[in-house]
């Protein structure tokens, strides 16, 4: 009777061991971005450009990368896209972002301490995402 509650406990814990594993598939690879600086100080209203660069060092495809912009102030504008089809980036809503080098452009709205956030993610999720912090100060 011993020997058989020995085996039972042994089998249970052997059992209970491999319930611990998670199924969650988020693999490692990350995704870089890379952002230019226009600089630390900027005039009210004058766009400046943005250069972004996306890199990545997994397999997964050329497409399907999402920029996503956000503002705490919210006194600014992102735009993106090429100069005879630019488009406005809303704040916390995804737009498409390619591998590779692309050109974004940025507008001041108000003086003072402003904060540009960048986050580059994979439309899926299989990627880690990557944020970029801009800190600027804007004068009249």
């Amino acid at each position: 009777m011993k020997r058989l509650a020995i085996l039972l406990c042994l089998g249970m814990a052997t059992l209970w061991g491999c319930q611990t594993e998670s199924l969650a598939i988020r693999a490692p690879y990350r995704i870089r971005l890379n952002a230019g600086m226009p600089g630390q100080q900027l005039r009210v209203h004058q766009p400046y450009v943005i250069p972004l660069e996306l890199l990545t060092d997994s397999y997964y495809q050329k497409y399907g990368y999402e920029l996503v912009y956000y503002q705490a102030a919210g006194l600014g504008k992102l735009s993106g896209g090429s100069d005879t089809a630019r488009f406005d980036v809303l704040q916390k809503v995804p737009v498409p972002l390619t591998l590779g080098g692309s050109s974004w452009q940025f507008t001041p709205a108000a003086t003072g301490a402003c904060q540009v956030v960048l986050v580059a993610q994979q439309a899926r999720g299989y990627t880690l995402s990557d944020t970029v912090r801009m800190n600027f100060q804007v004068v009249p």
